[in-house]
């Protein structure tokens, strides 16, 4: 594992959308709601060891009964890390894939609460991602 240090990290782009509001608010029986969840990394390297990692988190809720909206989110989170200068390549990917999202996620899953619980709805609180076996299911293939 290289060692590294978190330079920055800051929200790079946020979206919510709530198409179907206040109706939502409105009707008494709205069924089950869905969500569906894709989590996504991006890696960019530039020089002197810095590496940007770009958390992507997309949820959609919905209504199972109709399919309706109830919100959407796009989010990027990004930290910026420096690598050790000795680093091996695949020390380097393991640490940029599963390290330092590993510590993004976190400040994601608490905009995600705050964010659902401002507009109306009940917070929602994601699951913990185990960015290891992320890693390790998309190496397998």
């Amino acid at each position: 594992m290289a060692n590294f240090n978190i330079i920055s990290q800051f929200l790079k782009d946020f979206s919510f959308e709530s198409p179907n509001v206040p109706e939502l608010f409105f009707k008494q029986e709205n069924g089950q709601a869905k969500m569906e969840i894709n989590i996504d990394l991006q890696v960019k390297g530039a020089e002197g060891g810095l590496y940007m990692t770009d958390l992507i988190v997309k949820l959609h809720s919905k209504l199972e009964e109709g399919d309706k909206t109830i919100f959407m989110i796009d989010c990027t989170f990004t930290g910026l890390a420096q690598m050790e200068k000795d680093a091996s390549e695949d020390a380097v990917k393991k640490a940029t894939l599963i390290d330092v999202p590993t510590l993004l996620f976190p400040h994601v899953r608490a905009l995600v609460g705050r964010i659902t619980s401002e507009s109306g709805f009940p917070p929602f609180t994601m699951q913990t991602v185990d960015f290891k076996e992320m890693y390790e299911q998309k190496n397998a293939k």
